[in-house]
């Protein structure tokens, strides 16, 4: 009997990292099913770790998600998966206790800006704020104001609100004491 030579990878490496490489990529099964040309309840399964591929399906699959086949297991890490920005060569804006400073933490090429605002008495004269994804505010030092359309958040240290970045919002510091608050905004990764 002709039995198909499966890769056998370690066990529930593959459908986590396929699921993974998929959606980074913005396919759908359907998509993905298409471009290998085998059955997305197929590819389902792989994904749930309820079939091994055969070492054809992988090679396909590895073609298809532009990956190294030991990348698709689990095995390897991309370049650039773990990104690092040092403090010494993190880009600053000038530290002007009239107007906003930022601190980028992150590059901006991976699907999570950070950064830390230093914010200003008054609100940004470009402002109102607004963007795709969603966004994470984290009061590190001093007090806030965080202002939306219908409502204003006075924020202090150790405080977080999360929201959707399309919704326009200002932010000011409240009183003379410097403030800091860490940003993260986690973009969507089809665009």
């Amino acid at each position: 009997m002709n039995q198909p030579l499966t890769a056998n990878p370690p066990a529930g490496a593959l459908g986590p990292q396929m699921r993974r490489l998929r959606q980074a990529r913005g396919l759908t099964l359907d998509a993905l099913a298409e471009a290998v040309g085998l059955d997305k309840g197929y590819l389902s399964r792989l994904e749930r770790g309820q079939k091994s591929p055969s070492v054809a399906s992988l090679l396909r699959l590895s073609a298809a998600l532009a990956v190294p086949v030991a990348e698709l297991l689990g095995e390897s890490l991309p370049a650039d998966a773990v990104r690092v920005t040092r403090a010494a060569t993190r880009p600053r804006g000038p530290m002007d206790p009239s107007a906003h400073a930022m601190e980028m933490l992150t590059e901006g090429r991976g699907p999570l800006a950070a950064f830390i605002i230093h914010p200003a008495a008054g609100f940004a004269e470009d402002g109102p704020h607004e963007h795709a994804g969603e966004e994470l505010l984290y009061v590190l030092e001093g007090r806030i104001e965080l202002a939306f359309a219908d409502r204003s958040l006075l924020l202090g240290s150790g405080d977080a609100v999360e929201f959707a970045g399309h919704l326009p919002h200002r932010l000011r510091r409240v009183g003379t004491a410097p403030a800091a608050v860490l940003v993260a905004v986690a973009r969507d990764p089809r665009g």
